[in-house]
């Protein structure tokens, strides 16, 4: 696993100059929470804070910074990518930078803004939903922090594409009660009737597996 973990360290290791939190997402995510790879990555995904985003063009000044310009949805392109300018502030619905290496049309990695209050994590697409901060990641001693699964596969829940299937497949097994029930009435909320909802069927306390 460490070979097929080396892009994610680069990327780590560009956003240790950021001095402030920032977390794995995506399948990645899953994955670094399983410990193990359970599929193909085609991107590396990460998240950041919308608080804290104006330091990453401080962080990330060997890369060229774009951000997404999100389309409606039901368009087949999701966004239009421009040139992200130092000290411009995004608001939603901006939610995406990518981030190129010189010469490379194909961003080394995305970064992901996180709403947040003071204490609590807050889902974009309903604010009703949250999470306090403390809980949102995970950060494992070997040093690639992650956001927490429940969290990932809600983004998921949306777009339903063989991938999300796979990766909810292989991390509800791994969620402990409290990261089920969270995860099941986040989805109540936002995708009433959604097909992983019959699934996520809370264990007895002394099964769960933290997550």
């Amino acid at each position: 696993m460490e070979a097929e973990l080396k892009p994610l360290l680069e990327v780590a290791e560009s956003l240790a100059n950021l001095r402030a939190p920032f977390f794995f997402a995506g399948g990645w995510a899953i994955d670094l929470h399983l410990g193990r790879v359970t599929r193909a990555h085609h991107d590396i995904d990460t998240s950041v804070m919308r608080r804290d985003h104006l330091l990453l063009h401080k962080a990330l000044k060997q890369f060229s910074l774009k951000k997404i310009i999100p389309h409606p949805d039901g368009l087949p392109n999701r966004g239009t990518i421009i040139e992200w300018p130092r000290g411009d502030r995004l608001e939603l619905p901006v939610h995406q930078i990518n981030a190129y290496r010189a010469d490379e049309s194909e961003p080394a990695f995305q970064v992901m803004l996180a709403e947040s209050s003071n204490t609590e994590w807050i889902f974009r697409r309903n604010p009703e939903i949250r999470m306090p901060l403390a809980r949102m990641g995970f950060h494992p001693l070997w040093g690639l922090p992650y956001l927490a699964p429940e969290i990932e596969l809600l983004f998921k829940a949306k777009h339903l594409e063989a991938r999300d299937r796979i990766d909810f497949d292989n991390a509800l097994p791994s969620l402990s009660v409290d990261a089920r029930r969270w995860l099941r009435d986040a989805l109540e909320k936002t995708h009433p009737g959604h097909e992983w909802l019959n699934k996520i069927i809370p264990l007895p306390a002394r099964e769960g597996v933290r997550g």
